[in-house]
């Protein structure tokens, strides 16, 4: 699922990319488009400033993504989650221009964290092999029908108790 949700975010990156020439694509913060990167990090920050609670609100869209803003009361710092199918918390600084940077870099380390989590689903099912091969070699000396502490089966002789004179 989360793969999924990876590759499907990729895609909505890639219909809303960031412009090569430095320019911005625009934001919209709190209900208002902004066309200037300035005006739109002043608005994450007067967003900042506005919050009453820890609890995520809405903030507004950005290349596609909608963007929730909380504040992180045990990392004393606000965080701005882009969501798509799967969510990606960005944490906040108090520069204007970096704020912007930090949401375009977290957008552009989705195919890295796709890469990842590939490698690991791959780890998984390869160590998931080997624990089945592991299983069927210990499995190999056991009885079919042993049960763990069952009674015995009918037919099954009961052990003989060991005589009394011959403990020690």
């Amino acid at each position: 699922d989360m793969i999924a949700g990876l590759k499907s975010d990729i895609e909505r990156a890639k219909q809303h990319p960031k412009p090569l020439d430095d320019s911005f694509i625009g934001m919209t913060v709190k209900g208002v488009f902004y066309s200037e990167k300035a005006d739109a990090g002043n608005a994450i920050l007067d967003a900042c400033q506005a919050m009453t609670s820890p609890d995520p609100i809405p903030l507004g869209e950005y290349r596609g993504f909608q963007t929730e803003l909380s504040f992180d009361t045990f990392a004393k710092e606000y965080k701005v989650k882009l969501k798509g199918e799967l969510g990606y918390a960005v944490s906040l600084g108090t520069d204007t221009f970096g704020n912007i940077t930090r949401l375009d870099n977290a957008l552009e380390g989705l195919p890295k964290r796709l890469e990842i989590n590939e490698q690991e689903l791959e780890n998984v099912k390869t160590k998931t092999a080997r624990l089945n091969e592991l299983n069927a070699l210990l499995n190999v000396d056991k009885r079919e029908n042993e049960i763990v502490g069952g009674e015995p089966d009918e037919g099954d002789e009961e052990p003989t108790p060991k005589s009394k004179d011959r403990e020690r």
